[in-house]
């Protein structure tokens, strides 16, 4: 048993230092197995350092490549008019930029891309390329076409991405009301920049604007503009009742489309910025100041026979009247001494207490960045008042003449003005200035403006549209005077004056006189004619069909028993 165990010892020490030869196919199996299990750690190890690499490479190239996306470019909220009509909108389109770290050779690169860029040329495209940046643009609102082309091209550091195009199916049209965005789809001048939150925040605006209306507005203005050699106009549409701005329109205007392509001419809102010697139709709100306050009587008279002379001012009519001129007449016959004196029976305080209620001593609350405060008198004292009450003197716009028209002609309330639809239910802000009775006595005198002979707004009559207004012919303010060469021609309507609904306010900015005007260039041979054709065409859309003049039910509206005439003879007011 002893050598038994002796025996197996050895054996089993012989196996640890020599141990037995394993089997061949056994052996194969086991490497095999071990070999492909290496292969694939090895291949899931490339694969885990190529993505990251990858990864990290892409990460880097876009924070260095690329600027900060547009923003809001994919949901700026639209604008659209008072009907629905889409007038500002977003359009995808592609943009191409390049990266000149990676432009190997910048002369061949820039060779071939100018022919397929309009806006630059070799030596521009040269210049580019060759910055310190990681980043410049090329181009922008690239057509499919072009970008296969320069896709084609096969240029290294040359890229494509996608970006949002701010756009105006309507081009100039509403321009100044509009406004523009920047590169980056942030506005920069009209509703774009006022209403920047809400449309960033892709809300659609619904503006107060008829897109027709807006257009018989612009072709008609421009039509005076150029017939009577003018370098500029504006007009104002309003909606007397809530404040609704219809129409409103700058001339020159522009495409906001091209946003580079702008004279700053151009560029310029007549209509809320500019600010303006209105002349005589602020005679309106003189003749509505005096009833109101109780300065004067309706059938009150005053001699206006001879020049006012007033400090070292002297103030003339244009038409010598010999005998005393009513409130009426006064303001039919646009007396300035007439109304001088009606304003000296006002008083300067009074005056400027309801100037000011009527909001022309201040910015407008428009929903527009462009918008320009009045220039008044620094003392208001006996002259200043004079002047002011022919339109001397205090310098407005035309949105600013048009709701203190339709306070003073329609209800007696003044209506803070607005580019955006009232929604259902809203109040606009309204403060009373006249008396129902007033206003009345005021329209049924601008109804004899236009329907009088005597009237010095006759080329305003619309026939059917009961239309009642004023003329104003103003010289245009220098830094040291009045340039008696240049001149302001406007006309300021109310329609129909029976049951007033609108005020609609023309200027012509500079007109010439022409042989058919028999050389003058006033508000009633430039401005009112266009008053006329622009009712004509904008009352059937707005739902004013013409009406009977004589009827009792119009007449009875209107005061007609106004004198007007040397042989004082009561006189309809049609």
């Amino acid at each position: 048993m002893t050598q038994i165990r002796k025996t197996k010892a050895l054996m089993a020490a012989r196996r640890l230092i020599f141990p037995d030869r394993p089997d061949p196919a056994k052996s194969r199996h086991i490497a095999e197995c071990r070999l492909v299990a290496s292969c694939f750690i090895a291949l899931a190890v490339f694969i885990t350092i190529g993505v990251r690499i990858v990864t990290l490479a892409t990460a880097t190239e876009a924070a260095s490549v690329n600027p900060a996306p547009l923003a809001g470019a994919a949901d700026r909220g639209q604008i659209l008019d008072r009907r629905g009509r889409l007038i500002a909108t977003n359009l995808p389109m592609t943009i191409l930029h390049a990266d000149p770290n990676e432009i190997m050779d910048v002369a061949d690169a820039a060779r071939l891309l100018a022919p397929l860029i309009k806006h630059h040329d070799e030596a521009s495209l040269t210049r580019l390329l060759q910055k310190d940046t990681r980043y410049v643009e090329l181009d922008r609102k690239l057509t499919p076409e072009r970008h296969a082309t320069i896709l084609g091209l096969g240029i290294p550091g040359v890229y494509f991405r996608d970006g949002m195009l701010r756009a105006y199916p309507r081009g100039n049209l509403a321009a100044h009301i509009l406004g523009q965005v920047d590169p980056q789809n942030h506005g920069i001048a009209g509703v774009e920049k006022s209403m920047e939150a809400q449309l960033m925040a892709g809300n659609d605006i619904t503006l107060s604007i008829d897109i027709g209306i807006q257009a018989i507005l612009a072709k008609e203005i421009s039509n005076q503009i150029n017939e009577f050699e003018a370098i500029g106009g504006a007009g104002v549409l309003l909606d007397i009742r809530n404040g609704e701005i219809l129409a409103m329109v700058s001339l020159p205007d522009f495409n906001p489309n091209h946003l580079g392509r702008i004279s700053a001419d151009a560029r310029f809102n007549r209509a809320t910025k500019g600010l303006y010697e209105m002349g005589s139709t602020l005679k309106i709100l003189n003749t509505a100041i005096a009833l109101e306050s109780g300065a004067v009587q309706l059938g009150q008279t005053y001699d206006v026979a001879k020049p006012l002379r007033v400090s070292k001012f002297t103030i003339n009519d244009y038409h010598v009247y010999e005998r005393p001129l009513n409130i009426s007449e006064i303001l039919v016959y646009s007396s300035n001494i007439g109304s001088a004196k009606i304003a000296e029976a006002i008083g300067a305080q009074t005056q400027r207490l309801f100037l000011e209620k009527l909001g022309l001593l201040d910015y407008l609350p428009l929903e527009l960045p462009e918008v320009g405060r009045p220039l008044s008198p620094r003392q208001w004292k006996q002259v200043e008042t004079m002047t002011v009450s022919y339109g001397h003197g205090i310098s407005i716009s035309p949105v600013h003449l048009a709701s203190a028209v339709g306070a003073a002609s329609g209800e007696g309330l003044w209506v803070t003005p607005t580019l955006l639809k009232r929604q259902a239910g809203e109040n606009p802000i309204e403060t009373r200035v006249f008396s129902a009775e007033t206003a009345r006595n005021v329209r049924s005198m601008m109804r004899l403006v236009v329907s009088h002979p005597d009237g010095t707004g006759n080329f305003a009559e619309a026939p059917g549209y009961m239309v009642g207004g004023k003329t104003g012919t103003a010289e245009k303010v220098l830094r040291n005077g009045y340039n008696k060469k240049a001149n302001l021609a406007n006309f300021v309507a109310t329609f129909p004056v029976h049951d007033p609904r609108y005020v609609l306010a023309v200027m012509v900015d500079e007109p010439k006189g022409q042989k058919k005007s028999y050389g003058y260039a006033t508000g009633g041979w430039v401005a009112a004619p266009a008053v006329k054709r622009i009712v004509e065409q904008a009352a059937p859309l707005l739902g004013i069909l013409p009406v009977d003049e004589k009827s009792p039910k119009i007449r009875q509206a209107l005061r007609v028993d106004l004198q007007i005439g040397e042989e004082k003879k009561t006189l309809a007011t049609f």
